[in-house]
C-alpha cells in the first residue's frame, strides 16, 4: 500500500516537472497565457536555491536586478556566467542562450547534471533575414544627417546595409556577446523593425568597454546620434523594441552599468514609460531626461545643436522622496503643457464620442463599468480594450466569469469583422495577425484570493510591461465566501486596485454587476453593487443603459456618469453588429463594410492554408 502511494506521489511530481518545461516551450508570442503557478513556483525557488548556492560554496554576485552565478546546466568549454531575475526568478544564460525555471535548473544543480545540450545550442545562431548586406556605404552615411558619424562606426557595431530593402541592419546581441537579432532602420521613411528568435532579445550596444555609466535611447537615429558626439565617460545602448516593451531578456547586458540615463523621444507617454522601464532596471541607479523642448530627443538635440553635457547634467534622479516642491515639479508641468493632447492618453479609434467625453485612456486611473445582467459588458469591455491593444497598449485580461478561450473567440471576431466560423481555412492567417498584438490573459476562474490575483498583475506589469488591467468581475472573483462582510470584503479589494492603478502606473479597468432594482429605473453611481467606495475611488464609472428590457422601442447606450479628468458627461449610443460583436459606431461600420467590399477572396486566400 505505501509503495503504491509512493509512486503515484513520485509520478505527480513528474508530470508537474513535465507540465513546467512544456509551458516554457509553449510560451512564444505576445498574445500568450500568464501561467501564475510558474511565476509563483519561480520566486519560492528563488530563497532556496539562494541557500543551496551559498551550501555548495557556488560563487554569486549580487547585481542589479539579477543575481549572477556560474552557469552549471550547459557543458561549455569556458565558464560562464547565469543570471537570475530577482524579480521574476527567471534562468537565463547567454552562453547557451536559455531560459529555464528555477525548478528545473535547482535540481541540475544539486545532481550537477547537465541538463542543455551546450554544443546543440551553440548551432542556433540567429540567421539574418537580410537578402543582400554589405557594408554601410558613404552616401548612406551622410543620407542620416548627423554631423560627425563616420563609416568607421558603422563597422564598429558590425552594422550592414541592404540595398533591396533599402535598409540598415544593426546586430542585437546578448551579455555574452551573443548574436541573438537584428534592428533594422528604413531609410525611406525611418521606420524601425525587431527581428529576435523565440524568448531571446538581445541589446544595441557602443562601446561598452569597463565603462560604468550608459546612455539608454529607443531609437536607430538617437543612438547613433549620440554615437556622432565622441562621448568619452559614457556607454551609449539602444533598447530592441523602442518604448513597446523591455523584455527580462535584456536586464543581464545592463548589469556592468552603474548609472543609467534613459533619454527618449519627448512627450509624456514616453516620461511614463521611462520611469516604467527604469523600475524594472533599477530605480537606484536611473536618472530620466525630463522632456520638455529644450531637452528633445538626441537627434533633435544635434539638429538643433544643443549642448549634450549639459542636458545629461539636468538629468532626474528616479527615485524621489515622499515629500516633493513646485521646483521638481516644475519640468513636469511644463512637458505636460507643451504636450497636453498626449497627457489626454490613448484615443479610441472605434468611440469617437468616448474621446469627446473621456479625452482618452489615461495610465493610473481606475475605471468601473457596469450594467444589467446580459446587457453585453463583457462583449463591449473585449471592444473596449482591443481598441487600444491595436494601438499599442498592452493588455492583461482577468476573466473570472467566462472561459479564456470563449473571451478569445469574441475577441479574434471583433478583430477580423466576422465569424470564423464557415471560413475556417482563414483561421491561422488572422490568429497569427492576432498574435502580434500585446494582449495576454490570467489563468483564473470562478472566486480567487486577492494576493494571488495582485501577484498575477505585478508578475505580468514586470515581465510584460503590462498598461492595461480588465477584471471580469469583481463578483465573481470575491465568491460567495466572505470572512468577515461581504461589503467591507469588496471594499478591500477595490482599495487594492485603486493602490495598484497608482503604484504602478497602470489603468484598471472593473467590470461590476449593479444591484437588483427597479427594471424601469435607470441605473445611476448609487445602483453599482456594495457601499459608495467604488464610486469613491474610480476615476471614470460607465453604465450601460439597456431601455430595450422596459420598451419595445428602447434602445441601448453607454452613459459617463463620473469623469474625474475632465468633468465631461454623456452618453454614447450602443448599436450592435452581430457579426462582428461590435460595438463601433455606424460609420466606422460602413467604411469597413466598403473596405471589405474591395478586397476579394483571392487577397485573402493566398495567405491563408487551402482549406
Amino acid at each position: 500500500m505505501r509503495a503504491a502511494i509512493w509512486r503515484s506521489a513520485f509520478w505527480l511530481r513528474s508530470q508537474q516537472c513535465q507540465f513546467r518545461i512544456k509551458y516554457y516551450r509553449s510560451v512564444t508570442s505576445k498574445s500568450m497565457i500568464v501561467d501564475i503557478d510558474e511565476s509563483d513556483q519561480d520566486l519560492n525557488h528563488y530563497s532556496d536555491f539562494k541557500t543551496l548556492l551559498k551550501t555548495k560554496g557556488i560563487p554569486t554576485k549580487d547585481g542589479h536586478t539579477c543575481l549572477q552565478v556560474s552557469c552549471r546546466i550547459c557543458a561549455s568549454a569556458q565558464t560562464a556566467w547565469a543570471y537570475i531575475n530577482k524579480r521574476s526568478g527567471a534562468f537565463m544564460c547567454p552562453s547557451c542562450n536559455v531560459k529555464l525555471p528555477l525548478a528545473a535548473v535547482k535540481s541540475a544543480y544539486e545532481k550537477r547534471k547537465k541538463i542543455v545540450d551546450y554544443q546543440q545550442e551553440r548551432k542556433k545562431e540567429y540567421m539574418t533575414k537580410c537578402t543582400d548586406c554589405s557594408p554601410v556605404p558613404y552616401d548612406v552615411c551622410e543620407s542620416l544627417h548627423i554631423s560627425g558619424l563616420k563609416q568607421v562606426d558603422f563597422e564598429l557595431l558590425g552594422a550592414a546595409y541592404d540595398k533591396n530593402m533599402n535598409i540598415l541592419q544593426f546586430p542585437l546581441k546578448n551579455a555574452n556577446s551573443r548574436y541573438v537579432g537584428e534592428k533594422w532602420l528604413f531609410l525611406t521613411n525611418g521606420d524601425e523593425e525587431t527581428h529576435c528568435d523565440k524568448n531571446t532579445s538581445g541589446l544595441l550596444i557602443h562601446c561598452a568597454g569597463d565603462k560604468q555609466k550608459a546612455i539608454v535611447v529607443s531609437r536607430c537615429v538617437d543612438f547613433l546620434a549620440l554615437i556622432a558626439q565622441r562621448l568619452e565617460t559614457h556607454s551609449i545602448v539602444c533598447l530592441p523594441h523602442g518604448l513597446k516593451s523591455l523584455p527580462q531578456e535584456c536586464l543581464p547586458g545592463l548589469e556592468q552599468f552603474k548609472e543609467l540615463i534613459l533619454w527618449f523621444k519627448y512627450d509624456s507617454p514616453s516620461w511614463d514609460i521611462g520611469k516604467m522601464f527604469a523600475s524594472k532596471m533599477g530605480e537606484k541607479r536611473c536618472r530620466l531626461i525630463r522632456p520638455t523642448d529644450m531637452e528633445p530627443s538626441p537627434f533633435e538635440t544635434q539638429r538643433k545643436r544643443y549642448n549634450v553635457h549639459h542636458i545629461l547634467q539636468r538629468a532626474t534622479a528616479v527615485r524621489h522622496p515622499s515629500i516633493t516642491t513646485f521646483s521638481g515639479l516644475r519640468n513636469g508641468i511644463l512637458s505636460e503643457l507643451q504636450n497636453i493632447e498626449k497627457v489626454h492618453g490613448v484615443k479610441w479609434k472605434r468611440f469617437p464620442i468616448l474621446n469627446k467625453l473621456l479625452k482618452g485612456h489615461r495610465k493610473g486611473e481606475l475605471t468601473i463599468l457596469t450594467g444589467p445582467t446580459g446587457c453585453g459588458k463583457t462583449t463591449f469591455m473585449s471592444e473596449y480594450s482591443l481598441d487600444l491593444a491595436l494601438q499599442g497598449v498592452s493588455t492583461l485580461w482577468g476573466s473570472f466569469e467566462i472561459r479564456n478561450s470563449r473571451l478569445a473567440v469574441t475577441l479574434l471576431r471583433q478583430f477580423v469583422g466576422y465569424s470564423l466560423e464557415k471560413r475556417l481555412h482563414e483561421f491561422e492567417f488572422w490568429a497569427t495577425e492576432f498574435e502580434k498584438h500585446p494582449i495576454y490573459f490570467m489563468t483564473f476562474h470562478g472566486q480567487q484570493p486577492l494576493k494571488l490575483v495582485l501577484d498575477a498583475i505585478e508578475h505580468a506589469h514586470y515581465v510584460h510591461d503590462i498598461n492595461h488591467v480588465i477584471i471580469d468581475n469583481l463578483q465573481f472573483m470575491m465568491g460567495m465566501s466572505y470572512r468577515v462582510d461581504k461589503f467591507w470584503e469588496q471594499d478591500n479589494i477595490i482599495a487594492a486596485f485603486r493602490s495598484l492603478a497608482t503604484k504602478r502606473n497602470v489603468h484598471v479597468s472593473l467590470v461590476m454587476h449593479p444591484r437588483k432594482e427597479r427594471d424601469e429605473g435607470d441605473l445611476t453611481t448609487n445602483s453599482i453593487f456594495g457601499s459608495a467606495k467604488a464610486t469613491q475611488e474610480a476615476d471614470n464609472v460607465l453604465i450601460i443603459q439597456d431601455k430595450r428590457l422596459t420598451s419595445v422601442s428602447g434602445k441601448k447606450y453607454l452613459q459617463v456618469v463620473k469623469n474625474r479628468y475632465s468633468g465631461d458627461l454623456g452618453i454614447m449610443p450602443l448599436e450592435f453588429n452581430k457579426e462582428a460583436l461590435s460595438y463601433a459606431s455606424s460609420a466606422r461600420k460602413k467604411k469597413k463594410e466598403k473596405d471589405k467590399e474591395k478586397i476579394s477572396t483571392e487577397d485573402v486566400l493566398p495567405k491563408c492554408p487551402a482549406e
